[in-house]
């Protein structure tokens, strides 16, 4: 029966350690998986939207530049008044200092070249005069009035734009040529990973820009991509803004993330994509680590559980082993854990307590015993005082007799056996006196009367030697205290008797009488030789003494006494300094 109690515990330790450890740990794992997954592919995204943001910027930073090249010339204001050799001078001081630009012109009101001047880089450039009349950038910069840039086209591969700037005089208008091999260069550069590039489109989703550089000459429709219909969808937005994180297919069925971003100056979209499987990669391994860290934890936490549950069940069951030893009477069985926790502490109290109840039950044998002798002591007492007083009556007479009337001394050897049989008779009235207190049951017959009264009675009944020096303070405060004379007398006659007796050589005793907590309080000191801390703990046992010819009791029936009266006493003591003796007693209400 024990081993399947054993078992059954255990299994069911084991099983709740399990269930606590495995269950928020899993629960916790998948919640951070998630949480991680999350930040990666925000954090994947976000890097998608900067890198097109970033190019959008560049695009515009170009047109921009595009702009400040030519700033200078619309800034001589006799420009169109210069002969055509000074202008064609000013044409070619430009392209010597910008190598995008591959062609520059004048322009009449009309749209005829009136003056040209080429890059020396692009000899294929023919210097013959033509109209650019039907240019679109003409057109609309001749009915805005403000500079115009045109579509994008390729020639010998290039890719090139025309920009178009009005001058205020003469209606001229200067005329641009620019290649972007240079822009593209450096948008083609821009990479992620293995499958990650951008791509231009324009306002009407034509691709004007790929790696796969046939796209772009051909200016292949990209509105089949998702990112391209959501971005042309927010058409004329400058921030980036990233595609769903769920992704989209790309024309061969692969999966996709990617952002876009707009540039403003020339209505181009930058996309950014990147296969998923790749853009994800990170996400793949971090859900690849985060199980088997977890696997690994949920091991490690099953190894641990059923370790603390082997920890846990051992000691309980000894304490159960234990218990059954206690319920069977065996008070020896002692539970040894050596944990170290509350379970060790447990057993610790588990052990006191079956200490305390051999304690308790070795008292009740004692109590019982006592209670009998007490019944014994009680008869005995009362059958033994009746024979010393008759003793003590009939020495009286002879020691009349032997002095008689006319006062002679008595021979010394028999005044000395008068005197022992004297001592011997107070001794024995103490014994009696004291089995009669211990034994005594009933609550006193007790009244209010003067404490301080029956402490000069009980000092004036003792004989205390001359080598002791008596000090007496007397609280006058002292209310009446609800007492039994005699009783209280016999109490305070032992505590005294126990004093002087503990200064052989001589010494001091003090008694002082105060009130503290409502209760009338007697302090009986002595300096002599203190107790020890071993004859502390038995100090009030009944029977235990220190002196040679001491019955025990006096200090079992002061305590008994006063425990009768709701009163109580305590003892201070320091060996070699001396010891003080305390009561306590209920005033009278």
């Amino acid at each position: 029966m024990e081993m399947i109690k054993k078992v059954r515990l255990f299994h069911k330790f084991a099983l709740i350690m399990v269930l606590l450890v495995v269950v928020p740990l899993l629960i916790q794992g998948i919640k951070m998986i998630n949480i991680n997954r999350e930040a990666l592919e925000v954090s994947v995204l976000e890097t998608h939207t900067q890198l097109a943001q970033a190019i959008a910027e560049d695009i515009d930073d170009y047109v921009s530049g595009l702009n400040l090249d030519l700033a200078f010339v619309l800034a001589f204001e006799k420009f169109p008044k210069m002969s055509w050799q000074e202008k064609m001078k000013v044409l070619l001081s430009v392209l010597s200092r910008y190598e995008d630009f591959i062609l520059i012109s004048v322009l009449n009101r009309k749209g005829d070249e009136v003056i040209k001047a080429h890059n020396p880089s692009f000899l294929q450039e023919s210097s013959r005069l033509i109209s650019r009349s039907k240019e679109p950038a003409f057109i609309e910069a001749k009915m805005t009035g403000v500079p115009q840039v045109g579509d994008i086209y390729y020639e010998a591969d290039l890719p090139r734009i025309n920009v178009v700037y009005p001058l205020e005089a003469e209606y001229e208008y200067v005329f641009v040529t620019a290649t972007l091999s240079k822009l593209w260069r450096k948008i083609d550069g821009v990479r992620i990973g293995k499958t990650g590039f951008a791509f231009l489109i324009d306002s009407e989703g034509r691709t004007i820009f790929h790696p796969e550089f046939k796209r772009a000459i051909n200016f292949e429709k990209a509105t089949e991509l998702p990112i391209v219909r959501q971005a042309l969808s927010e058409f004329g937005t400058s921030i980036g803004v990233d595609i769903s994180g769920e992704g989209f297919r790309n024309e061969n069925g692969t999966g996709m993330v990617g952002a876009y971003a707009w540039a403003e100056s020339l209505d181009w979209g930058v996309i950014m994509q990147q296969a998923k499987s790749e853009a994800y990669s990170s996400i793949a391994r971090m859900k690849r680590n985060a199980a088997l860290w977890i696997a690994l934890s949920i091991l490690g936490s099953v190894f641990i559980a059923f370790y603390l549950a082997k920890s846990l069940s051992r000691p309980i069951l000894e304490l159960i082993v234990g218990a059954e030893k206690l319920g069977e009477g065996d008070f020896s069985h002692e539970v040894k854990v050596n944990t170290r926790d509350e379970i060790s502490t447990l057993a610790n109290t588990f052990n006191f307590m079956v200490k305390k109840l051999k304690e308790f039950q070795e008292q009740l044998v004692l109590r019982e015993k006592l209670a009998a002798v007490g019944q014994m002591a009680s008869v005995v007492g009362h059958e033994i005082r009746n024979p010393l007083g008759v003793i003590n009556n009939a020495i009286y007479y002879i020691r009349t007799k032997l002095e008689g009337s006319s006062g002679r001394q008595l021979d010394p050897k028999i005044q000395k056996h008068i005197g022992i049989i004297e001592k011997e008779i107070v001794a024995s009235n103490k014994i009696i006196n004291d089995l009669l207190g211990f034994s005594r049951t009933r609550p006193p017959m007790a009244q209010p009367l003067d404490l301080n009264k029956i402490i000069e009675d009980s000092l004036s009944a003792v004989s205390i030697p001359e080598t002791v020096k008596v000090e007496i303070d007397l609280s006058l405060e002292l209310p009446p205290t609800l007492i039994n004379p005699d009783e209280i007398r016999q109490v305070f006659i032992n505590l005294i008797n126990n004093a002087w007796q503990a200064m052989p050589e001589g010494g001091t005793l003090k008694i002082r009488s105060y009130i503290e907590e409502e209760m009338a309080q007697v302090e009986v000191t002595d300096t002599g030789c203190g107790i020890s801390s071993e004859n502390m703990k038995k100090l009030f046992a009944p029977f235990f003494s220190t002196k040679t010819k001491g019955t025990g009791l006096g200090l079992a029936a002061v305590q008994r006494i006063l425990e009768r009266h709701k009163g109580k006493v305590k003892v201070r003591s320091r060996v070699g300094q001396g010891t003080t003796f305390i009561v306590s007693l209920p005033l009278a209400k």
